[in-house]
């Protein structure tokens, strides 16, 4: 079959060019094979990959010697969040690609902002000095800083120079984020972080206390919705009439619902299935739920009401942690350095599976995995931690020093369903101890470069006073059952992840609006993905550097984490040779279903490990959830026969 092929440029942003591939089945091999004869056509190129599912999915941006990128189910949802059978399609029947110009690793100004003469770096050092007067007199006005480079008076400034300014100023230690990230090695006592975005330098913001509107006092009305994210279709159900929009008109409804007088709610998926509810259902099983919640919460001396937090169980969790955590220090704000550590060193659960493997099954898991870790005696840091450049994470008496390290650990392909790499080299203490545990060799970084992260005891907090308030009071509703113990166990399961979130912003471009007037982007922000709403708009997604976070203590995700990957990797390594699939907090054990017999405590035929009766109501035990023949396709993927 012929393969027809699109290109057009974006006529909102001239440098980047669609190209859409559409009149064949296109597996995963074929379009990598379709995007090479792109690079080797057209080289020095950054392109991104758009996957069709129920809406258009980015891979990552990827450069000349760089792999190709591909949107995969695996790397991004949870197993929960995929219905059984699912995972990533053979073929699509189309694809899209953009391809813009590489990163360039130099900055200078928007040319109608300072004659072209490229001056913001000098603009930086001088807003880090505050007066003329404080700034080093050999830079102390842009044409010197120029001269002193060697430079041209409009030349950009290279990075690469950076550590050259360093030397020459004597006074200033620069650090760099953004489009790349350069810590300084420098230890002068004045210290600035600038952002370099889209060939541009800033100079980055002291992070802010982080406040929410979470509440309010007025009951909303629910207004439920379903996306067609490939047509650019969004059908609203307000319990009496159906109303069709677009999706850049939804997410101005969005935007306004503190005002507005409807919460939002969106259709949901079933899990078993992969059938989406119809609006109609959506609008009583959201009332069902809210009114049972309420009425639950109301015997525990709160009044939990889902309307007065726009619908929304992420602000019905901010709202209560809010509530329940008083005596909780504030969160120190995080320079941005330091920031995209956390960042880099927080990765999910433990996926790994015997691909292919059909055989008798028993799975297990651990109740509320992250919500037992949060409310222990272990502590989560809460204020800022030091750079160090260390030898080893163990100190000189033999004990280990909490943070994260910028460390190499040997690889072995047999040790991957009981440890999980970081691409980074960013790793807690508890994923180093468990390396080594596991018989891996550890070494930390060196390079002239901070390879630690330390916090000390008196930036930590325990999380029995963090978090043993929340948790106690929810896992009394959700040990009730029924839809009150499935509304909760969402709150329950959704607060880590509320208090650690990544902070994105979305703009919405149309050739009809923008045609007059190129689309720039937002200053300070990194392009992370273009996503095609219809024919002539798109949504272009933006990361802050100097704001990476929006939740209030991202310093706790990596070390919950870390500590869920320890707890599930200890647990199943005596079965090593069982192991068939591990899953985040869950996984399956081959076992011989002939030689089972009775057990009383469980129930059921014996496993190999024993379930207390009451697992399922108890924090961190491990309960049976299900046995028999089963075909393991992937981590994502299991079909029980």
């Amino acid at each position: 079959m012929a393969i027809n092929k699109v290109y057009r440029k974006l006529p909102t942003r001239y440098n980047i060019t669609e190209v859409k591939f559409t009149g064949d089945k296109f597996s995963r091999k074929r379009i990598t094979h379709e995007i090479e004869k792109i690079r080797t056509r057209i080289p020095n190129k950054r392109i991104q990959v758009l996957l069709p599912y129920e809406n258009w999915k980015p891979g990552s941006w990827f450069e000349d010697k760089e792999d190709v990128s591909l949107f995969s189910l695996l790397d991004h949802y949870n197993e929960s969040q995929i219905p059984e059978g699912g995972g990533d399609p053979k073929t699509y029947d189309q694809f899209i690609i953009y391809i813009t110009n590489p990163l360039v690793y130099e900055g200078g100004c928007n040319p109608k902002k300072d004659n072209g003469l490229n001056d913001c770096f000098y603009q930086c050092l001088y807003y880090a000095y505050g007066t003329f007067s404080k700034m080093p007199k050999v830079i102390e006005k842009p044409e010197m800083l120029k001269k002193v480079l060697e430079l041209q008076r409009n030349d950009l400034i290279p990075v690469s120079f950076i550590e050259k300014i360093e030397k020459i100023v004597k006074t200033i230690a620069i650090n760099i984020i953004g489009d790349v990230t350069i810590l300084s090695k420098n230890k002068a006592y004045r210290k600035i972080t600038l952002v370099l975005a889209n060939g541009h330098y800033t100079l980055a913001k002291n992070p802010k206390r982080i406040e929410t509107k979470s509440g309010t006092t007025k009951i909303k009305k629910p207004l439920i919705y379903q996306e067609n994210g490939i047509k650019n279709i969004v059908t609203l159900y307000d319990g009496k009439s159906f109303k069709t929009t677009t999706i850049p008109e939804l997410r101005k409804l969005q935007s306004k619902s503190v005002y507005s007088e409807w919460c939002l709610i969106s259709v949901k998926k079933s899990y078993k299935t992969g059938i989406y509810e119809t609006l109609e259902e959506t609008y009583i099983r959201i009332h069902d739920e809210r009114n049972t919640f309420l009425e639950e919460s109301k015997k525990l001396g709160l009044s939990i009401d889902l309307f007065r937090h726009y619908g929304s169980y992420k602000k019905v969790v901010l709202w209560l942690f809010e509530l329940l955590s008083k005596a909780v220090p504030a969160n120190e704000p995080l320079n941005p350095i330091k920031a995209q550590w956390i960042s880099n060193t927080m990765l999910d659960g433990i996926i790994w599976a015997d691909n292919e493997w059909k055989g008798f099954g028993r799975q297990y898991d651990e109740t509320s995995l992250y919500p037992s870790i949060m409310q222990l005696a272990f502590t989560f840091p809460i204020k800022k931690g030091k750079f160090q450049m260390l030898q080893d994470f163990i100190n000189h008496r033999g004990y280990i020093l909490y943070g994260i390290f910028r460390a190499k650990v040997e690889f072995k392909e047999d040790i991957k369903m009981l440890f999980r790499y970081n691409k980074h080299n960013k790793y807690t203490h508890i994923d180093l101890s468990r390396a080594k545990e596991l018989g891996l060799q550890v070494i930390l970084i060196q390079d002239n470069a901070p390879n630690a992260l330390i916090y000390e005891k008196e930036t930590r907090i325990p999380g029995e006073v963090m978090f043993e308030n929340y948790v106690n009071l929810l896992f009394k509703i959700k040990n009730i059952g029924g839809v009150a113990g499935k509304v909760t166990k969402k709150v329950l399961n959704t607060l880590w992840g509320a208090l650690c979130q990544r902070n994105k912003s979305y703009y919405d471009i149309s050739d009809a609006v923008n045609l007059s007037e190129p689309f720039d982007y937002p200053e300070d922000e990194i392009l992370e993905s273009i996503i095609p709403i219809n024919n002539t708009s798109w949504t272009f997604q933006f990361s802050n550097p100097n704001n990476l976070f929006k939740g209030e203590y991202p310093q706790i995700a990596p070390f919950i984490l870390a500590q869920g990957r320890k707890i599930i990797s200890k647990t199943i390594e005596p079965y090593k040779d069982k192991v068939k699939r591990v899953h985040t907090d869950g996984f399956i054990l081959s076992e011989d279903p002939i030689k089972a017999k009775p057990h009383a405590m469980c129930g059921i035929t014996f496993p190999l490990i024993n379930c207390s009766k009451d697992a399922s109501v108890t924090l961190k035990a491990f309960k049976f959830e299900k046995e028999g023949e089963c075909y393991i396709k992937n981590a994502n993927q299991v079909i029980w026969l």
